[in-house]
């Protein structure tokens, strides 16, 4: 069927739209390789095995991942950016591949020039943590607290340049407030730290926040996005409490090598959304603390380049650098 729906792609798209027409009308003779560049267990690489079996069970086709890691994700970016643009290698990319240019000096690829957005797969939102140490418990008395006491806050991150970073940079710049980021290597030790009043605010991923939330050790004053979480929908959100658009998000999708034939994205795309919509994945997912997206390429395009407008900004008003 899979075959059959693509030749009609293909036909319905002209073959003049193809860099390879023998090839493209075959596609996929082979396995697709995912290429994760983080190591093996985290988010992004769940992620991808779980859509890889989906695809590959729904569709007949093979799809695979492989671990490629190495220089905060670029090794295995960089690997797909030079690839050949034939569908058959893809990258599972997340919130690093957008800002990535922007925070080192010595990337070998240009994420909007060398790859190709092909499906968004999920968002998990953030969610302002605050230490039980200081009394806020909103948004808004947050910002009131820190501006009274400028300088006298800590902010903790997982490290320079990670999405706990970044977010809180542009939540300084939406607010005004003045707090002092600590970075550690690592998310975990924040948390420790966090209970104990050593740092008393952090930016965190849903998924690593919900535990803290629930047993009552850390307080959860806003979430990012459009609507509440349904794993934590007592907390509202940044634009309930008068900060709008501040969407930050983590999120993973897929994109290949630039230059992709338009009719290979296209079946790709189409076998991804309906791996999305599969229960299994939406209960994978939602296990995560994530909402699934799915949707068209150009959807996905348009995003992915808000998203690097967006940390592109922040980053060099901040001047973060990692060499």
């Amino acid at each position: 069927m899979w075959k059959l729906v693509f030749m009609l792609l293909v036909a319905g798209m002209g073959a003049a739209a193809l860099h390879a027409p023998a090839r493209a009308q075959s596609f996929p003779a082979q396995p697709i390789k995912i290429i994760v560049p983080f190591a093996p267990g985290g988010g992004v690489d769940i992620v991808g095995r779980t859509i890889a079996e989906q695809v590959t069970r729904q569709s007949g086709f093979a799809m695979v991942v492989e671990n490629r890691t190495g220089a905060g994700g670029n090794v295995g970016s960089t690997s797909v950016a030079k690839a050949s643009p034939d569908g058959y290698t893809l990258l599972m990319a997340s919130n690093s591949t957008s800002y990535n240019n922007f925070l080192y000096s010595n990337m070998q690829y240009d994420a909007a020039r060398d790859l190709q957005p092909v499906v968004q797969i999920g968002r998990v939102p953030m969610v302002l943590l605050v230490s039980p140490s200081i009394p806020p418990r909103t948004v808004g008395e947050v910002v009131a607290f820190a501006r009274a006491k400028p300088g006298a806050l800590n902010v903790g991150s997982g490290g320079n340049g990670t999405s706990e970073h970044l977010v809180y940079e542009l939540f300084k710049r939406r607010t005004g407030i003045d707090a002092v980021h600590i970075p550690y290597r690592g998310g975990a030790q924040v948390y420790t730290d966090l209970i104990a009043g050593q740092v008393q605010l952090m930016f965190s991923n849903q998924l690593g926040a919900t535990q803290f939330i629930r047993t009552g050790q850390l307080r959860a004053v806003g979430i990012t996005g459009l609507k509440r979480s349904p794993q934590l929908p007592d907390v509202p959100t940044f634009e309930e409490q008068g900060i709008a658009d501040f969407n930050a998000s983590v999120w993973w999708g897929l994109v290949g090598p630039a230059g992709m034939p338009r009719p290979i994205v296209s079946l790709i795309n189409q076998m991804v959304n309906e791996a999305i919509a599969a229960a299994e994945v939406k209960g994978r997912l939602e296990s995560l603390g994530a909402q699934p997206v799915g949707g068209s390429a150009e959807q996905f395009a348009a995003f992915f380049s808000s998203e690097r407008a967006t940390w592109q900004g922040v980053i060099k008003e901040a001047g973060i650098r990692i060499e």
